[in-house]
């Protein structure tokens, strides 16, 4: 019985986080990928991302937040102009 409850549990865990996900909207742009998220815990667990992804040691991809709740992933070399653009060499 408690594996019973421990499934239930852990269900209603996710369903909150599947429901953040769907109220953002990705868009394929010519040379990116733009993610409008509308959730708080969104916008805060990609924020952490831009430290990561945007290191000096990784030239791509790239993420750029604006306006906030607005982020664009580059890859390739779109990545490399618009980091050039931003000042990361």
């Amino acid at each position: 019985m408690s594996s019973g409850m421990a499934r239930s549990r852990g269900a209603t865990a996710r369903a909150p986080r599947e429901r953040e996900v769907s109220r953002g909207t990705v868009r394929l742009e010519e040379e990116c990928l733009e993610l409008d998220v509308a959730s708080p815990r969104g916008i805060k667990v990609l924020r952490r991302w831009l430290g990561r992804v945007n290191g000096p040691a990784y030239p791509q991809p790239y993420l750029v937040e604006g306006p906030p709740g607005r982020f664009r992933l580059y890859i390739g070399n779109a990545a490399e102009r618009v980091r050039t653009r931003h000042g990361m060499l």
